[in-house]
């Protein structure tokens, strides 16, 4: 007698009928096989082969397992199936193989009237059917999957509305508010429309229902636009060429200057120059205004180019040429034929390309009325690195020569700005950056305000630097962006045209309708409830969570993470190219959750993990992106996966899953939490016999404690005062209120004018971060802070040492009589006669601040070693110059274990970037980081072999697209004042 076999969605097999694996074994109870496992059901007399042989053709499409649980029909009675234990439910499994078998083998699914109800429940109606027929027909999967994931929330004419999105002719308007939505969106085929629906109940099932609909089509749109621009923005990319050449073209502009000012020299001097003429030449105004002119032309240019490029992307070469047909006979105007001669000479040892972009300007003007295709799409491919060469030499030229371009400033762009006109994105009555060497001349936006309706282009000057902004404009927008961040700043504006990442947080992205809901899902996890009053449409229904959210929850606490695991945080799997990466708040379980289109953000995971019975992993490919989640528990024996789940709660690779079985029960199992150990006692305290030495150490102790606690703590009380203490004694309550959300305490101010601690209390933060745990709890601390307080606030915190200033400041002869005094500031055991001294009065918070510190810059270091992601964001994005120099020598002489790229020629001493800087310049920003970057973990030794052997050297994930020039300059920025810390609620 058979037994009954368990299958998927609740079904069990009859008595009469055996159940065959892909391979062709039987399958029976207790050994039904894997959970999941596709499976041929047929009767217990039929001969199985036939069955099994299709069973595998289905399986051999994407997605046959998942098409396997819908029941298709196999030949000779058999129907397919999958055993207990497969996620989801049918639906899932129905559209999936509605894909696999297309209209046509519909039948095979059974009655069409029960597909319809595996895909929408009770509205299935016949109106709702055709729908869905049309939506199989013309393959708007995105549409099928979203209508059979609402279908609980929606009545049936609504999902007839939701079925045809994404056809030619738009939907009919539904009401108030709603639009149609015809765009068509990419399917998803891993996104279970289960998954979609169990987001879309905690979504819109507290919203009145005729509310849901509105909300789903905007979003619809919403994400095909999102979609659309991303498919634009790869036709502009692909307008470029595939090899990178910026390199080379930089090498050839800067050979074409040098040789010019070669020229100028020996034309200045009569003859050929000798290196003592070279050194006497100074270059004569003209000469600068002249070589201004030639940096602007090539700006004009090199726009062009880029603007021609995103043209043709999106018209084609003959219609994109002839839109941008002025700008192109403009700029090509702005170089003679000698010029051009110069820039095309091909030069040994350097690349064919042209020195400067406008001879291929010259080259597209030529040919505008018979343009071939090919010919246009060559010249165009280099705009992007023209235009990027174009930027950094303008910025390296006026740093140089500003103060000689008083005559060139007031020139006037009228015949550019005929044929070029002014872009939407970038309007000069906005443009208030100081005009260059224009002595307090106003800037564009004031001027033009002071003469109203005098036309732009009879006001603006070349000094005004807008046709520098446009070009930034111009190369963001082949990019993908619209606008270039602009910094108005002396003598020039700071411009940054790379496309700026997305703010951390939980608000969930648009790319994908799974990604949406996933991540709106999680703020709703998260404690957030949506609100009828916020959802007039999706953006403000998501910015509606997202402001509950933080409003209910200010901060998030960190995650406590094992020591075993904060160890191994961003280390590789072996035998993969995966790093680990560990949740360390809910902030970051939402990102994930958004992505993967799974719920790890929920709040079982998220309360397991704050409690510390679990950790949450992410598995990170080469490219950044997150391949797999794993929740993984401490046992008595050692480390345990508890789940493993690929994106869309997928079965990753049996592979993976092995290795990373292994890794993790080789991590150390972690040790209970208990009091810390007093710390051994100093050699110098214990007599020979181990007994704490004769009277001699208690007098000596005594007479240090009595003379030096009266001047020391007054030294120190007054170095506390000071505003840069109370500064960063500010910014370590924000670190400290990071880390564990309690509310940062305030300051009073004395009549004096100088800031000092309520009652002393300010300073229990000090004791608070010295007892964390070393060195673990450090560095979480500092991870937590970093988005709060910024590296540059942190690293300018940790370089107030207020006992140091009080030990500089005491009377000489008393620290030459009483001894060595240092190990007040060192973080180690003191010995016996210090200990009573720093305990005393003001001199326990000033070493406390000492010390932490030391702590916070070594756990700096540590991240930096071990290519912390979220420090290197914030060394990208909000670099300080200071902390850069140390940073960059201590992964120098100790690099961490990611990519680096040269930023000096070996043995070379002079760094690149403006403003100027030498690692030998005694008064340099180089030399005076030698003391923080030892501070770091730094080996000087190390970093002075590693310069002279491979160069100064940079992680590749703290650059962006600029590289190291456009870091340092951002870096040595004057800082704005950072935003004071959110208040916790």
């Amino acid at each position: 007698m058979r037994s009954v076999v368990r299958l998927a969605y609740g079904v069990t097999t009859g008595r009469g009928q055996q159940v065959r694996d892909a391979s062709g074994q039987a399958v029976a109870e207790p050994s039904p096989g894997r959970p999941g496992a596709p499976v041929a059901v047929g009767p217990a007399d039929a001969d199985p082969r036939p069955a099994v042989a299709e069973l595998n053709r289905l399986l051999a499409a994407d997605g046959g397992d998942v098409a396997a649980g819908a029941g298709i029909e196999l030949g000779g009675g058999f129907v397919s199936a999958r055993l207990e234990g497969a996620p989801g439910d049918r639906r899932d499994a129905v559209l999936v193989a509605l894909r696999v078998l297309g209209l046509d083998g519909l039948a095979r699914l059974g009655e069409r009237a029960g597909v319809l109800v595996a895909l929408f429940g009770v509205e299935a109606t016949r109106r709702v059917g055709a729908a869905a027929g049309r939506a199989i027909a013309e393959e708007r999967w995105a549409a099928l999957q979203l209508a059979s994931a609402a279908s609980a929330l929606l009545g049936a004419e609504q999902l007839e509305h939701v079925l045809d999105l994404g056809r030619a002719a738009p939907s009919p308007a539904v009401g108030p508010g709603s639009r149609p939505a015809a765009s068509p969106v990419a399917p998803e085929p891993h996104a279970m429309p289960s998954a979609l629906a169990d987001h879309l109940r905690r979504i819109l099932g507290p919203l009145p229902r005729h509310r849901r609909l509105p909300l789903l089509l905007d979003l619809w749109q919403q994400v095909a636009d999102r979609q659309e621009a991303a498919r634009r923005t790869r036709r502009h990319l692909a307008t470029q060429g595939r090899q990178n050449r910026l390199e080379e073209l930089r090498r050839r502009y800067l050979a074409h200057e040098d040789d010019l000012v070669v020229r100028a020299l020996r034309a200045s001097v009569g003859h050929e120059p000798t290196l003592a003429d070279a050194a006497r030449w100074r270059p004569p105004t003209w000469y600068h205004t002249r070589l201004m002119t030639r940096a602007m032309h090539n700006a004009m240019a090199a726009t062009v180019l880029l603007r021609t490029a995103v043209a043709v992307a999106d018209h084609g070469v003959t219609e994109g040429l002839a839109r941008c047909a002025g700008p192109i006979r403009a700029a090509a105007a702005l170089m003679d034929d000698g010029e051009a001669g110069e820039a095309a000479r091909r030069v040994p040892g350097l690349t064919g390309l042209p020195a400067r972009p406008g001879c291929y300007v010259r080259n597209l003007a030529a040919r505008l009325d018979a343009p071939p295709e090919q010919y246009v799409r060559q010249r165009l491919a280099r705009a992007s690195e023209y235009a990027r060469v174009v930027l950094e030499a303008i910025s390296d030229m006026v740093y140089d020569v500003a103060d000689d371009l008083r005559d060139w400033s007031p020139a006037e762009l009228r015949d550019w700005r005929a044929a070029a006109g002014y872009t939407p994105e970038r309007p000069p009555a906005i443009w208030s950056q100081p005009p260059l060497a224009g002595e307090g001349r106003p800037p564009l936006s004031d001027r033009l305000a002071a003469r109203p309706g005098v036309p732009p282009e009879e006001v603006e000057t070349a000094g005004d630097l807008l046709w520098y902004a446009e070009l930034a404009d111009a190369l963001l927008q082949l990019h993908g962006g619209v606008r270039a961040e602009v910094t108005f700043q002396h003598p020039f504006p700071y411009v940054n045209w790379w496309a700026p990442d997305q703010d951390e947080g939980p608000a969930p992205g648009l790319d994908t309708i799974s990604s949406a809901l996933a991540g709106a899902a999680q703020l709703v996890s998260l404690g957030a409830r949506p609100s009828p009053r916020r959802c007039a449409s999706w953006p403000d229904l998501v910015g509606g969570l997202s402001a509950e959210l933080e409003t209910a929850q200010g901060l998030m606490a960190a995650f406590p993470v094992p020591e075993p695991l904060a160890a191994a945080d961003g280390t590789t799997i072996p035998g993969t190219d995966l790093r680990v990466e560990c949740a360390r708040d809910p902030r970051v379980l939402a990102g994930w959750s958004s992505y993967m289109g799974n719920c790890i953000a929920g709040p079982d995971y998220v309360e397991e993990a704050a409690k510390g019975e679990c950790a949450l992993l992410a598995l990170r490919g080469p490219d950044g992106l997150v391949v797999a989640n794993a929740e993984i528990r401490p046992r008595r024996l050692g480390w345990q996966i508890a789940e493993l789940k690929a994106r869309f709660n997928a079965e990753p690779d049996p592979e993976l899953r092995e290795r990373l079985t292994r890794w993790v029960a080789a991590l150390p199992v972690p040790r209970p939490a208990g009091p810390e150990p007093e710390p051994e006692p100093d050699a110098s305290e214990l007599s020979v016999r181990g007994r704490p030495p004769g009277r001699r150490g208690p007098r000596r102790a005594g007479r240090v404690f009595g003379e030096l606690r009266a001047p020391l703590a007054e030294l120190a009380g007054r170095a506390l005062a000071r505003p840069a203490a109370v500064a960063a004694l500010d910014t370590l309550r924000a670190l400290d209120a990071a880390r564990r959300l309690t509310p940062s305490r305030t300051l009073s101010r004395t009549s004096a004018g100088s800031a000092r601690p309520v009652r002393d209390e300010g300073l229990d933060v000090l004791t608070a971060l010295r007892r964390l745990p070393y060195p673990s709890g450090m560095e979480r601390a500092c991870l937590a802070a970093l988005p709060v307080t910024g590296l540059p606030a942190l690293w300018q915190a940790t370089g107030v040492r207020p006992l140091a200033l009080a030990l500089e400041a005491l009377d000489p002869e008393l620290r030459a009589r009483l001894g060595d005094l240092d190990p007040l500031l060192a973080d180690a055991p003191l010995p016996g006669r210090l200990r009573e001294l720093a305990r005393y009065g003001a001199i326990a918070p000033a070493r406390s601040m000492e010390l932490v510190a030391r702590r916070v810059r070594a756990a700096l270091g540590r991240l930096a070693r071990a290519a912390d992601p979220a420090l290197a964001r914030q060394i990208a994005r909000h670099p300080d110059r200071d902390a850069l120099c140390a940073l960059v020598i201590a992964v120098t002489g100790r690099p961490p274990a990611e990519p680096m790229s040269p930023i000096t020629a070996s043995g070379e001493h002079a760094v690149p970037g403006r403003p100027r800087s030498d690692l030998d310049d005694p008064a340099g920003p180089w030399r005076r980081a030698l003391l923080g970057a030892v501070e770091l973990g730094a080996d000087l030794d190390a970093f002075r072999d590693r310069v002279a052997e491979g160069g100064l050297r940079v992680p590749v994930s703290w650059l962006g697209d600029g590289g190291w020039p456009a870091l340092w300059q951002r870096a040595c920025r004057p800082h704005r004042a950072a935003p004071p810390p959110r208040p916790d609620p």
